[in-house]
Order: structure tokens, then sequence, then C-alpha cells
């Protein structure tokens, strides 16, 4: 049974606010992410590999050409680390949501003919349609949520 879209819409949403709660009270462990970068990197993700995707279907879907495949990528660990080492969680939170709202606005401005109709291929994942990723968004921000409360 599919979910509706509000439903997934407030759950990506409090999605953000949970790992912002968690990533609050988290203690950074050596070797591993500082809770800010785990943060941050949630946004970057939204932004460089789910829009860009979401996109990518909408435009296949438009003009009539083939699914488009997807490799399981995700941005650069290292660079992650870099730019946002020094961020404090609460700032890291602020971007994570504000990328989470513009992903939400960006699926509630589909036609209903491209939410229902969207589709992608992806290595690991699938076929995908509108509902699988978002849960491959929402399974995401677990994995890592996860990781900040094993601390």
């Amino acid at each position: 049974m599919a979910n509706p879209a509000s439903v997934l819409y407030v759950e990506l949403v409090m999605s953000i606010d949970r790992i912002g709660d968690a990533a609050r009270v988290a203690v950074a462990r050596e070797g591993e992410w500082p809770p800010a970068v785990v943060v941050a990197h949630l946004a970057d993700v939204d932004e460089q590999v789910w829009h860009a995707r979401i996109d990518e279907m909408v435009a296949a879907f438009d003009s009539g050409a083939p699914e488009p495949r997807f490799a399981n990528w995700e941005p650069d660990p290292v660079a992650t680390l870099e730019r946002y080492r020094d961020w404090p969680v609460d700032d890291a939170v602020a971007r994570a949501m504000a990328s989470r709202i513009a992903f939400v606005t960006r699926l509630r401005d589909l036609a209903p003919e491209q939410y229902a109709g969207i589709r992608g291929r992806h290595e690991v994942f699938g076929e995908m349609d509108t509902q699988a990723v978002v849960m491959a968004v929402l399974a995401h921000d677990e994995e890592h949520r996860a990781s900040l409360l094993l601390a």
C-alpha cells in the first residue's frame, strides 16, 4: 500500500528534527565524523543526490526518454569533513532542515502525473518511483541517526 504523500512530507521534515535531537546529545567519537558533520552530510546528500535524481526522473518522464539509471554515490567524505568539521550542531541542523524543506517543496510541486509516473533505476535499490526515493532518504537518515545514538 502506498503512503499518502502528505504523510511522507511530514516524515521527511520530522526525520531531520529527530536527527537534530540526536546530534545535540551525541558524543564525538575518535575516528568518526563529529555530529554536526553527520547532519550537514544529510543536506549535501539531499541536494547533490536526491534533488538531482528527482529532476532527472522528471525530465525523462516529461520528454518520454528512458528512465535514468543511477549509480550508488554520495558526496566525498573527506571533503564533507573538511567543509563542516567546525560547524556548530545547530547550524548543521538549520542547513539540513532548509535542504529538506526545499526537497519537500520540490516533491509538492510535481504535477500529479509526474508524482505518480516518474521512475529511475538505482544500481542498489532497483526500480525507484517517488515514494521509493523518499523511503531511501528516510532510511539514510535513520542509518545516520542510529550512528549518533550509538556513541
